[in-house]
């Protein structure tokens, strides 16, 4: 278990709710499973008392590339139920947005990649997503014009 928890640290891992439980090596690329759960949190609706119940289907998160291997995080995350509303939630972790399936480190690689003027499949190939997710974040970018002023010198 101590060589799990240097995984963690060696990848910059910071929340300490993710606990490995596993590591592969499939080949092609790296696999580590694990999964996110700490106490029950309050409901966001009623207010009242959650209880834990069950893990979601283990989420494919691609994270950077670790020793020339792609690495890919299987993350069952822990459901919540509202004992006075039925209401379900999932846990959060800083390692991926609510919602979302890509880390927020290969998120900032696709900006960084981006700016340095990169092709898209060479981008998604390198980070081991689609090019759909990485035309997704370009469009996220805002590029507006300021037509309000002319540039002092037009040649």
């Amino acid at each position: 278990m101590g060589q799990l928890n240097l995984i963690t640290n060696f990848l910059k891992i910071k929340d300490k709710n993710i606990v490995i439980t596993d590591e592969y090596d499939m080949g092609t690329h790296l696999e580590l499973h694990g999964h996110l759960d700490y106490t029950a949190p309050k409901c966001l609706s009623c207010k009242g008392q959650m209880t834990k119940y069950d893990f979601q289907k283990a989420s494919k998160i691609p994270y950077l590339e670790t020793a020339g291997y792609p690495l890919l995080i299987r993350l069952r995350k822990r459901r919540f139920k509202c004992q006075d509303c039925g209401k379900m939630a999932v846990a959060e972790t800083p390692l991926v947005k609510k919602n979302h399936q890509i880390s927020v480190a290969v998120n900032q690689k696709i900006a960084q990649l981006l700016i340095e003027n990169q092709a898209m499949t060479h981008i998604a190939h390198r980070l081991s997503i689609s090019t759909s997710s990485g035309m997704r974040k370009l469009n996220e970018f805002k590029f507006e014009t300021d037509w309000n002023t002319l540039p002092e010198v037009m040649s």
